[in-house]
């Protein structure tokens, strides 16, 4: 008589696909603060501060008649919060109360497209009173991303496949593909490592103050659980 035919065997395993570009946006971001015994000095250093931010900002992004920035922007668009403002009572070594002190604070954030301007606008905030510049973040157009998540969602079914096959191969049996959920898909930039540099990253160098300021490349990561039936 026939040996039954082995139970169908279930294989689960998760896909993974990582794909590098290097950055098409760099996005700035500082604050202007100020702290004073004065609240009418601080509430104006803050104002005028931003007023002059604003103007610098108005003059690299530039809008087209249809409302969105012209190709050769150099910003592409800017926001500021709002104002933060308090009041305190510090006290000396004593415990004595000191005078009251006000401060008056605000975030704001430029997307850039032009790393070289980029430079030249962070290397002025550096030398600008009552402005913090908390550092640079890289990012990819959305049109860029939607492309890379087809890309990498691809890439990610077929390193399942294979991972599949490597273990229904052993047993000589072929995996089909019964069940998919995604795990997670995220866009994060990394920091590149080592000496060499290519051509095309070394012409988008921007000298700052004595450092290089240089986009990063932003991984695309997408995982896969996948559950396959082998028969």
């Amino acid at each position: 008589m026939a040996s039954p035919p082995p139970p169908p065997l279930t294989i689960s395993v998760t896909g993974e696909s990582t794909i590098n570009r290097v950055a098409e946006r760099g996005v700035l971001k500082a604050a202007v603060k100020s702290t004073g015994l004065s609240q009418e000095n601080v509430s104006s250093d803050v104002t005028n501060t931003c007023n002059q931010l604003r103007d610098m900002l108005l003059k690299l992004a530039p809008k087209s008649a249809d409302g969105l920035p012209p190709p050769d922007a150099p910003v592409t668009q800017f926001s500021m919060s709002g104002f933060a403002t308090r009041s305190y009572v510090n006290r000396d070594k004593d415990g004595n109360e000191c005078e009251r002190e006000f401060s008056a604070s605000t975030n704001f954030e430029a997307i850039f497209r032009d790393f070289a301007k980029l430079g030249e606008v962070t290397s002025t905030l550096f030398r600008m009173p009552h402005v913090e510049v908390y550092g640079t973040d890289w990012r990819l157009t959305s049109a860029t991303i939607k492309s890379l998540g087809s890309e990498s969602r691809k890439a990610a079914m077929e390193d399942a496949i294979q991972k599949a096959r490597d273990y229904a191969g052993v047993l000589g049996r072929n995996p089909v593909a019964v069940d998919v959920t995604e795990a997670s898909a995220v866009s994060t930039a990394r920091t590149k490592q080592g000496a060499t540099r290519s051509h095309y990253y070394d012409t988008l160098k921007t000298q700052v103050d004595g450092m290089t300021l240089e986009p990063e490349d932003v991984s695309y990561k997408t995982k896969l659980d996948v559950k396959f039936q082998a028969e």
